[in-house]
């Protein structure tokens, strides 16, 4: 049988390191007909150990014959894979919380801050660095390797590295799905039923066609009835926004309120739970001090929490995700299921040479969305098989004023390469007052200044030129 060599690089990652494992092990072809060989890397000794453990006791439990190993040593684990899936990020919340705050301390209206808005531009040039790493030290030691990266900034991440690099580079997000299950909700017909067309920007796309797939009918028309029908304010955290952008383009958008809404500057009407994001009291609480707690990280409005703490139950935010996190490693095999996740399914349709449909994954455009520049990565459908993976054009171009959103963002991604690049503030605040929710000229420096000196262990090294 032939070798297989996967590396999951962060393999501390509980969201999608787990499942990839999870989709290995469960996966009659990679067991059956190739040997396996699985290296996990990460930084944190701690993480890595406990997703080795957990490997091993699954593997084992399936009577799994592949081998799998740990190591901090990047290198070792890339030497010689064949494909590496990749999902990274430094005390996550802990900075997501300043992305979040400190752009609106200075005027900025961003509602989140992940992939879009200014906050995202300091999430991007966090994780940059480290994600040039690997794919530099893949073309080293593995160059002919695809990189499947689940990391975010998707969109910005994946650009980087196609136009820095030359490794095969492809961004997956299950944000469509997410979509998909709204649009399924609001027609109320099952989601297995419903086919469509779907693309634009990572969390930031739009659905151009639905139909039912028994019948072939365009389901369009029918949403358009029900969704009138539909309680305005019904899961409006999620629903709000996209509702509304249908009203406005024509095109209901994915995957919901707070991700959408990073790319526009009107989104703050839409999203009710926008004053608990990473709530705080000012007066009590100095954030990011030393000893200081990550404040509370708040998705949306509809939080159900006991007024008081009951016995055992986590008391705080940080207390939750250690709880879940603890729950998620305790490994029982009744509860291994296939994750979703699409990592598995591309390494199986490449490596056997079987031609596979893919929903959505970022990879550059050329000619797939028209209206948009050819180099600038976007998310659409795509074909997977033995030659790699490619876009599929959409049939029914996206909106203008959609088109023109986007294209502004992919203006943003090109000035933050060069600001990585050229290690320039300057051409950072470029890319700040481009954006539909940058503060004012004066604001924007300062924001700048505050956080490269808060980030300052983890952004590349910038400087005003």
């Amino acid at each position: 049988m032939e070798k297989l060599k996967v590396s999951l690089i962060g393999a501390g990652s509980i969201s999608f390191a787990l499942g990839a494992l999870q989709d290995m092990v469960l996966s009659e072809r990679l067991r059956n007909e190739v040997e396996l060989e699985i290296a996990m890397m990460d930084i944190v000794p701690e993480y890595l150990e406990r997703t080795y453990k957990y490997a091993t006791d699954m593997f084992t439990a399936f009577d799994h014959p592949a081998k799998v190993w740990q190591t901090i040593n990047l290198e070792d684990a890339l030497a010689g894979a064949d494909f590496v899936i990749v999902a990274i990020e430094v005390e996550r919340y802990h900075y997501w919380s300043q992305d979040f705050h400190i752009p609106r301390n200075y005027g900025s209206k961003q509602i989140y801050g992940e992939n879009g808005g200014p906050g995202s531009m300091f999430h991007t040039l966090r994780n940059l660095g480290p994600m040039l790493e690997i794919a530099q030290t893949m073309e080293k030691v593995c160059p002919d390797a695809w990189f499947i990266n689940y990391t975010n900034p998707e969109a910005k991440l994946i650009e980087a590295i196609t136009k820095l690099t030359t490794i095969k580079a492809v961004g997956l997000c299950h944000g469509v799905v997410g979509g998909i299950y709204q649009i399924s909700d609001i027609l109320e017909i099952d989601i297995n039923d419903l086919g469509y067309e779907a693309g634009g920007l990572n969390h930031f796309g739009f659905f151009t066609k639905i139909w039912h797939k028994q019948t072939g009918e365009d389901l369009y028309p029918l949403f358009k009835e029900k969704e009138a029908k539909a309680h305005r304010l019904a899961d409006f955290d999620h629903y709000g926004l996209p509702r509304t952008m249908y009203h406005l383009y024509g095109c209901y958008a994915y995957p919901g309120t707070n991700h959408c809404g990073e790319y526009i500057s009107w989104a703050g009407d839409f999203y009710a739970g926008l004053a608990m994001q990473y709530k705080y009291n000012p007066i009590s609480e100095q954030l990011w001090q030393k000893g200081s707690r990550t404040p509370d990280f708040i998705y949306d409005a509809t939080l159900n929490q006991s007024l008081y703490k009951k016995d055992g139950a986590p008391s705080s935010w940080e207390d939750e995700v250690a709880h879940w996190t603890e729950e998620a490693y305790i490994f029982k095999k009744e509860n291994v299921n296939v994750s979703g996740e699409d990592a598995i399914p591309i390494i199986e349709a490449i490596f056997f040479n079987e031609e596979v449909s893919l929903k959505a994954v970022n990879l550059p455009n050329n000619g797939a969305i028209k209206g948009l520049p050819d180099d600038m990565v976007v998310e659409t459908q795509a074909i997977v098989d033995g030659t790699g993976i490619r876009l599929v054009p959409m049939t029914v171009e996206l909106p203008t004023a959609v088109i023109g959103a986007i294209h502004l963002q992919g203006m943003i991604h090109k000035l933050m390469i060069e600001a990585f690049e050229e290690g320039s503030k300057t051409k950072l605040m470029q890319a700040v007052l481009l954006d539909p929710n940058a503060p004012t000229y004066y604001q924007a420096a300062a924001m700048i200044d505050e956080m490269c000196e808060k980030q300052k262990d983890l952004l590349p090294l910038l400087e005003w030129k």
